[in-house]
């Protein structure tokens, strides 16, 4: 599903050149749950950005379902994002004047995809049932409900219009043990009950074990692509 040749990303400042991801080669299937891993300044949200479609890489080709990335206009860049990509971010990135329905319904006014307003709010029930959120606080803003419940609003907002990828950066960050579990559990379920293909960006080994493949990145490289034999399995179908 996705494939990564030799790619570089190089920032410039002047007469200074920052390498931030250098000659990186993967492929990941679909539907599987890998981890990209390392610490602060190893490369890896830039990584997440070039494969997330939010920046091009300075060299090398990226393959998404056989179409070379590299090669597309922001246009193009923009749509495989609305249609293909969901994000899931530490900051939970909610909108604070919009309630937790209106907040998961945005993905699709923003694809212009033509449903009327009851199909656009059925969809985003199934969404927010998908990763098992109390109905009875759909109509409460952000700042009303915890950052766990927060953190699954912006779960079920990357499912609003079907992507067949989860991108998902430091997603239990802001929570506490027990309830990025609960992130986790939920990641885990969508992967294996809608086949989704997971990316999990984390820097915490104990995080990282949740999903079935790590790839380590240190320097801007990868330095190691491993399975994962004990497996923090928390869903099982």
């Amino acid at each position: 599903m996705i494939k990564l040749e030799n790619i570089t990303k190089i920032y410039k400042t002047g007469a200074f050149e920052t390498v931030a991801v250098k000659n990186i080669s993967l492929e990941i299937k679909k539907g599987e749950f890998i981890a990209i891993m390392g610490p602060s300044g190893s490369g890896k949200s830039t990584l997440m950005h070039i494969l997330g479609c939010l920046e091009k890489p300075t060299s090398g080709k990226y393959f998404l379902e056989n179409t070379d990335i590299s090669l597309l206009n922001d246009n193009e860049l923009a749509d495989i994002r609305n249609k293909k990509i969901g994000f899931v971010f530490q900051a939970f990135f909610l909108l604070s004047r919009k309630n937790v329905l209106e907040n998961v319904i945005l993905p699709s006014l923003y694809a212009n995809n033509y449903l009327s307003f009851k199909a656009r709010k059925e969809k985003a029930l199934e969404c927010l049932q998908a990763t098992a959120f109390p109905l009875d606080f759909i109509y409460h803003k952000p700042n009303q409900i915890s950052g766990g419940m927060m953190q699954r609003v912006a779960i079920a907002r990357a499912l609003m219009n079907d992507p067949e990828i989860i991108l998902a950066d430091e997603p239990t960050g802001n929570l506490d043990t027990k309830t990025g579990e609960i992130v986790l559990h939920t990641l885990q379920k969508l992967n294996s009950e809608k086949n989704i293909s997971v990316i999990l960006i984390t820097h915490e080994e104990d995080v990282a074990k949740h999903s079935e493949r790590i790839i380590k990145i240190k320097d801007g490289e990868k330095v190691e692509d491993m399975k994962v034999i004990n497996r923090k399995q928390l869903y099982h179908k």
